[in-house]
């Protein structure tokens, strides 16, 4: 069955990357072989295969693994859509999960993957369509062949081509309030009217009409018929059998793909006129956003991958160091942040950005701010081709290479999926690594084209005149040439001595040196004084020379009143405003860090390479022991938290509603009024107080874990013990206090202002005990695929609907989630109670085989082994941050589970029914309300 057939083979060094000869004929010799390369630290076994269908298929194996995953990505997407169909490549997508031929029952393929500690989902995009799942490591089989039947034999069946389309229009509608979605939908229809970019693609009840009840099935056959066909289809399979075992069940399951010529996919159409370069196009948001964005359009680069040139041109645009454009202009208060990257469509267009987010005083000088951006280019352009920033960038990505550590299975199986159609076998590992080549002439000519004859500048912000209206979510835009001046100024661009091409970065790593491991496999307690406990453990299991540095600054003070909580927030912001600049440099070399606040206190993050972490403590440190922020810098970060306070209304519905219930389960937990009030009121002076009193009483806890010793863990704990503690300040831990809802049976009645309905009902146990957490943990696994089967697929209630466990402060509990444009609250809590006292019959005859499948499924996520070092370090920071009993937390509950009862799942389900303990929240949307009004 196989056409072509490649043994994927081993690791690469680091002269591979390195440029000339050599690389030229090792690289000719790969591409001939089709070998893929992959990292000195990848121990996985790679194979690339081809079917005689014209499949292609990279299969990886991982012994060690307890997770698989596959993917199947598909080379069709929105853009293929045709024009009287719009959002049927998506409506497509939605109807694969229905059943096909050989697995006909609708959502199985769910339940089958939840049931075995799995998730599912899949996503249309411009040109791909992307399905992936994961799942316990010993289910891949059953798995694997349930997914390739979405694409041998689909039933697309028409009765649920209306209830289909319904829950695209929800949504479509979903996304009424969401700026990201109304202004994208809104630029794109400033593009080229005859290229697809133009176009709507989500898909509604309008674009996908089927009045005759016929003729959407008939379109939606023909679709897929033309475009799911092997040539368009490749495969990832992510399993813990060897390649040779794989590669048999990809032919098994994939063999049958139909063969097909597909319709060309390619475009060739500019994705903007003439008449659409050159232009200020004016967005207006809902949210009060400010934005200044920079684009130029140029000949698809996604073919250079392996030189990166507008990779080498977003590194210094996007650089925040000193000297930086970023600087000069967060300097001068006109900006809150700058990034800069590039998009590809391959094949296509390429499109390179610079995007800031604006003070107010920066919107009222976009003009000014896009020519100091073209003064920036022309920095560039006279300076800033240099091979030594390109080597830097080199250097950073083999070191990065060299030492990558295993994504999840599910992520690496659909990434790599969505490259299979565009990067060739030996490359798809590598190809973000790649630097093999300082093209100054290709990058030059880059840069040439980022002038004003090329550029479309896009302002966002309120208030703003327009004269259009996007038809689909009725966004205001307009679009209109650059004025005359502004291209004038452009055309001169003027010197600034504070601008500067960014400088050699010294905190690249150099000690890469593998400390030998401590002999446990959890952290021990390496010091414990009164208000301060660190734990330590050397881990270079990995083989990678990173660590992670967690240190948790607890106080009362963090969340006492709603003025503690808003100066909290506004201190750890100004700190970390004070530490942009010097530590950017070390986020670019890989080694990161965090300051972040919560109602508990402060949160210091170090992750990364070890080298030169004790450098950056230091520098951290010092920021907190010298604070002093200016007046403008203060100014600026409360005026942006009071926007984003404001701004918070705009989320969906069910985003809100599970932020008010942690509004009632928490005391410290003010409602974003409150904080809104607080935050108009708060000063410069009040937080400079706040930075003092904060370390009047406080409890320092610590975990170092990763490639330190012992003896640097203890010189780390020295630093923050020195710098932080004195011998009065010493206090206990703060914790939250939580709220217990015990018997009571509570419904908050609020309104989001959204068209949908929101109902959320939470159920809490009082306990804290492993067996209940075992016991409700599956409970709400056995809940969650007939919730939404029942009340989404069946009902139609609404494109939001979820269920599950929720637990929370180590309590077991349950949750149902109803977002609907169909139904107010009433009905859906009518539906939800009519589900569960359905699901009460059904439990009644409940087997325990069918509880096997499930607890093997939720022992699959307990017992999981960690996939890196981030992973593990999170799992320990978890057990102490959660205050759990120990660090092997997760395996007690596995122990309950394995001996869990099906009358224990009945009694847990009858204990729900009884209503006690029971927190509601509802919304009525504006839908319903004129419905019945």
């Amino acid at each position: 069955m196989l056409r072509k057939h490649m043994s994927l083979i081993v690791g690469v060094l680091a002269t591979i990357l390195a440029s000339g000869c050599t690389v030229t004929a090792e690289r000719d010799a790969m591409e001939k072989s089709r070998v893929v390369v992959k990292s000195p630290a990848d121990d996985r076994d790679y194979r690339f295969v081809e079917l005689d269908n014209g499949l292609k298929a990279l299969l990886i194996s991982d012994p060690d693994t307890d997770k698989a995953a596959a993917a199947v990505d598909v080379k069709v997407g929105s853009f293929q859509d045709p024009d009287n169909r719009l959002g049927l490549a998506h409506f497509l997508e939605h109807m694969l999960f229905l059943g096909n031929e050989k697995y006909p029952e609708v959502d199985g393929y769910f339940e089958y993957i939840r049931a075995n500690g799995g998730s599912a989902n899949a996503y249309t995009a411009d040109t791909r369509t992307n399905y992936f799942f994961d799942i316990n490591s010993d289910k891949l089989r059953p798995a694997l062949d349930q997914l390739a039947q979405f694409f041998v034999s689909p039933t697309l069946d028409p009765a649920y081509v209306d209830r289909e389309r319904n829950a695209v229009d929800s949504e479509y509608k979903l996304h009424a309030n969401e700026d990201g979605w109304r202004l994208m939908t809104a630029q794109n229809a400033t593009s080229n009217p005859a290229h697809p970019r133009s176009r709507f693609n989500i898909g509604s009840l309008e674009t996908l009409a089927n009045e005759d009840g016929r003729s959407l099935w008939k379109d939606l056959k023909r679709f897929h018929d033309a475009y799911y066909v092997a040539e368009n289809i490749g495969v990832v399979i992510y399993g813990k059998e060897s390649t040779d075992v794989l590669e048999n069940w990809l032919k098994e399951s994939f063999a049958g793909v139909p063969e097909g010529q597909s319709p060309g996919t390619h475009i060739g159409l500019a994705p903007y006129t003439p008449e659409q370069l050159g232009v200020r196009i004016d967005l207006v948001p809902l949210k009060d956003v400010r934005v200044l964005s920079l684009s130029f359009p140029m000949p698809s680069q996604y073919e250079n991958y392996r030189k990166k040139p507008l990779g080498y041109l977003a590194r210094i645009l996007g650089y925040e160091g000193e000297g930086s454009l970023h600087s000069y202009l967060k300097e001068r208060g006109l900006i809150e942040s700058l990034s800069s990257y590039s998009s590809h469509l391959p094949g296509e267009f390429s499109e390179f950005t610079v995007r800031m987010e604006l003070t107010p005083k920066g919107l009222e000088q976009v003009d000014e701010m896009t020519a100091l951006v073209f003064d920036y280019l022309d920095l560039v352009r006279k300076q800033g081709l240099e091979l030594r920033i390109y080597e830097e960038a080199r250097q950073l990505a083999e070191l990065g290479f060299r030492y990558q550590e295993d994504a999840n299975p599910q992520q690496t199986a659909s990434g790599l999926a969505s490259r299979i159609h565009d990067i060739p076998p030996q490359d798809i590992l590598r190809t973000s690594y790649l630097y093999e080549d300082f093209d100054r002439e290709l990058i030059s000519d880059l840069l040439d084209q980022m002038k004003p004859s090329n550029m479309r500048q896009v302002v966002i912000a309120r208030g703003i005149e327009t004269d259009q209206v996007e038809p689909y979510f009725k966004t205001h835009y307009s679009i209109k040439p650059l004025s005359d001046t502004l291209v004038k100024r452009l055309l001169s661009p003027q010197v600034h001595a504070e601008m500067t091409i960014p400088e050699p970065n010294d905190f690249i790593a150099r000690d890469l040196k593998l400390r030998e491991s401590s002999s446990g496999d959890k952290p021990g307690v390496l010091l414990e004084e009164p208000g301060f406990q660190v734990w330590s453990m050397t881990d270079s299991s990995f083989e990678v020379p990173k660590a992670n540095v967690r240190i948790k600054i607890s106080s009362g003070k963090a969340s006492e009143t709603e003025a503690d909580l808003v100066e909290m927030q506004l201190y750890s912001v100004l700190l970390r405003r004070s530490l942009n600049e010097y530590g950017y440099p070390a986020k670019e070399a890989g080694l990161n860090y965090g300051v972040s606040s919560s109602r508990e206190g402060l949160t210091i993050a170090l992750s990364g390479y070890q080298d030169k972490q004790e450098l950056l403590l230091k520098d951290i440190l010092k920021a907190i022991r010298q604070f002093n922020p200016d007046q403008a810098g203060f100014d600026q970060e409360k005026a942006l938290l009071i926007r984003r306070l404001k701004n918070k209304q705009f989320q969906p519905p069910y985003r809100l509603g599970m932020d008010r219930l942690s509004q009632e389960l928490y005391p410290t937990y003010r409602d974003d009024k409150t904080l809104l009030a607080a935050a108009e009121k708060v000063t410069f002076s009040d937080v400079k107080q706040f930075a003092s009193d904060f370390y009047r009483s406080i409890y320092i806890q610590m975990l170092v874990h990763g490639n330190h010793s012992s003896q640097e863990a203890m010189k780390l704990a020295e630093l923050v013990e020195k710098a932080l503690l004195t011998k009065d300040n010493r206090g206990r831990q703060f914790r939250q206090p939580l709220n217990l809802l015990k018997d009571k049976k509570r419904t908050i009645k609020t309104d989001f202002n959204h068209n949908d309905s929101l109902y959320i009902t939470y159920y809490q146990r009082p306990g804290t005990d492993d067996r209940d957490r075992a016991v409700y943990s599956l409970l709400g696994r056995l809940l969650a695929t007939p919730f939404f089967n029942q009340l989404r697929t069946e009902q139609q209630l609404g494109y939001i609907v979820f269920a599950g466990p929720r637990p929370v402060e180590r309590h077991p509990g349950l949750i149902f989630v109803v977002q609907s444009p169909v139904l107010g609250p009433e009905g859906i809590e009518e539906k939800v109670e009519v589900f569960l006292k359905g699901q009460k019959e059904k439990m009644k005859s409940l087997t325990d085989e069918e509880l096997e499948q499930y607890r093997q499924g939720l022992l699959g996520d307990l017992l999981k082994k960690d996939a890196n070092l981030d992973e593990r370090s999170s799992r320990f920071w978890q057990s102490l941050d959660g205050q759990e009993a120990g660090f092997d937390f997760q395996k007690l509950i596995a122990e309950e589970v394995k001996t869990v009862s099906v009358e224990e799942i009945q009694q847990a389900l009858d204990t729900v029914l009884e209503d006690k303990g029971r927190l509601t929240v509802e919304s009525v949307g504006k839908a319903q309300t004129d419905r019945e009004s």
